[in-house]
């Protein structure tokens, strides 16, 4: 055999040897995560599992941390300039969450986040959460709710938690805007939206949970 036809033939099985550690630079996503998601109308719900990279995951992990100190902007700042960039990148992490088929398309977004930050009096109150820890549907999957999940819906966060809703208080009579941030206790009643529970990947990668829409009720424990 030539020797240009042996080096050849050693290229390629340099190649074939080295293609699984060159991968992940050439764009391998990581290993498969298997995302349980329950979508939830009025008069209906929705429950599937979608599988995504583990790099997908790591993406929307650090958006959930941007999105985390934009919702401080926009509950806090008066600057209306920052408070639309603030909103910009919450809208974004939507997005995103809606290109990887988590949230559904027909979703009103902008409206639950508008309302969610000019308090007004409605009969559901808008809400969203996310963060690192646990959740717990009691006695679930199952015909849990008439035009909407009324069972409770606990959420658990471990030092990278967020939760944003409204509060309606009586006397005298007005809404607020409300926020626990950090390791807190969630639990809502009335449910209408998206609940998306992320599958745990491995070591060193904790579970995200995700909770988008409006609800009756939302209160817990701020443990920080």
């Amino acid at each position: 055999m030539r020797w240009g036809a042996r080096l050849g033939m050693v290229a390629v099985v340099t190649a074939l040897l080295l293609t699984p550690l060159l991968s992940p630079t050439l764009g391998y996503g990581g290993k498969k995560v298997p995302v349980s998601v329950t979508w939830i109308a009025p008069l209906k719900k929705e429950v599937k599992t979608v599988i995504i990279s583990e790099k997908d995951v790591e993406v929307v992990k650090e958006m959930l941390q941007d999105a985390e100190a934009s919702l401080k902007i926009i509950s806090q700042s008066t600057n209306e300039e920052e408070k639309a960039k603030a909103m910009e990148v919450i809208e974004n992490l939507i997005g995103k969450l809606k290109k990887l088929d988590l949230i559904p398309a027909g979703l009103p977004v902008r409206t639950i986040l508008l309302n969610l930050f000019n308090p007004k009096f409605a009969f559901i109150l808008p809400i969203l959460s996310f963060g690192s820890g646990l959740s717990w549907i009691p006695l679930y999957p199952g015909e849990a709710f008439i035009g909407f999940m009324f069972r409770p819906i606990l959420m658990q966060y471990f030092i990278f938690g967020y939760t944003g809703t409204l509060n309606v208080n009586l006397v005298p009579p007005r809404i607020e805007y409300w926020d626990m941030v950090g390791t807190h206790t969630l639990i809502v009643l009335g449910f209408v939206g998206v609940y998306i529970d992320f599958g745990k990947i491995g070591y060193g990668v904790p579970n995200l949970q995700f909770l988008f829409g409006e609800a009756l009720f939302a209160g817990g424990i701020d443990w920080i």
